[in-house]
């Protein structure tokens, strides 16, 4: 352990009053540093989790449940299609997954989160107009995710939670997580899962080496080429805090990085798995700062880049 490696990054995180809980840096598949700001507990990861879904996608693909060309609408034969029109019938796994639907809007705002209020995400993601030709607009969609989730119940036969505790988190040595659920006890699929960052930075790990661990192959090469690649331009995308770094491209539910061949997942209050393959290296972090998230991101580029 080289925990030297972490000071410029430490005493930057005190000097911007950054709330980072704990950092983990691995390179050649090892941890060479770490660092707590407090102890390393489960927390939620927000937004991070997509790229969970997506892989769980990806295996699904791999064990011929569906394709990624399938049209998404063709899952669903019961839902009620209040004016669908073509942009809906020609929807596919594909648009979900790189946030393509067409949507100009996240269906997911207009959810209520109320306790014991019981709503659809599967209809709020229909009801919602499409605009745009599915795969040409990148619109942040929560309900995207979702539906990739439900997908995975419905065609498997096990829900989401369960089908990566199977397929990835008994392989990796994590305890089966938690994993919030919708009303209709799906998993979300978009947040809700728990992990430590040292857990978290094993399935950054994965990634990074294209599916295997131990020499076991869990997620398809090819699968995660695709997803690390850009399958969707996001130069309009911006939102207020949005930097050079959110305009490189989205793969499948995986941000590309303004630092050449670099991608990450991507979570609320400034969670990041950062992965660099031109260093061979993977660094995690979990925080709890809601106000200079992209600061968290940053840390990377301003104190840790030149050192590995």
């Amino acid at each position: 352990m080289n925990n030297k490696l972490l000071n410029d990054l430490v005493v930057s995180v005190k000097k911007q009053n950054l709330n980072v809980l704990n950092v983990v840096v691995r390179q050649d598949g090892d941890i060479i540093a770490k660092h707590d700001f407090e102890e390393e507990k489960p927390t939620l990861l927000w937004s991070v989790s997509k790229t969970f879904t997506s892989m769980a996608v990806g295996i699904a693909i791999s064990e011929g449940y569906f394709k990624i060309n399938d049209y998404v609408i063709d899952f669903f034969p019961d839902i009620q299609h209040v004016g669908m029109n073509e942009y809906l019938k020609k929807m596919t796994i594909h648009d979900l997954l790189c946030m393509g639907t067409g949507h100009i809007e996240c269906p997911v705002m207009k959810a209520d989160w109320s306790e014991g209020k019981s709503w659809d995400i599967c209809q709020l993601f229909v009801d919602e107009p499409i605009v745009f030709e599915p795969g040409t607009h990148f619109t942040y969609n929560n309900s995207a995710t979702y539906m990739l989730s439900k997908i995975i119940s419905l065609t498997t036969g096990v829900n989401l939670d369960e089908y990566l505790d199977k397929k990835i988190f008994q392989h990796l040595d994590i305890p089966r997580p938690k994993w919030d659920t919708c009303p209709k006890g799906i998993p979300q699929g978009f947040s809700g899962l728990y992990l430590t960052a040292e857990q978290l930075s094993r399935f950054g790990q994965l990634i990074l080496d294209k599916g295997v661990w131990k020499d076991k192959q869990l997620i398809p090469s090819n699968y995660i080429e695709q997803a690390t690649s850009v399958q969707i331009e996001t130069s309009d995308f911006n939102p207020y805090f949005a930097t050079a770094d959110h305009h490189q491209g989205y793969g499948y539910q995986i941000w590309m990085n303004s630092y050449l061949n670099s991608y990450r997942m991507d979570g609320s209050y400034g969670q990041y798995v950062v992965m660099l393959p031109d260093k061979n290296a993977v660094i995690t972090y979990v925080s709890n700062e809601p106000q200079n998230m992209i600061g968290v991101l940053e840390l990377t580029w301003d104190t840790l880049i030149d050192k590995l």
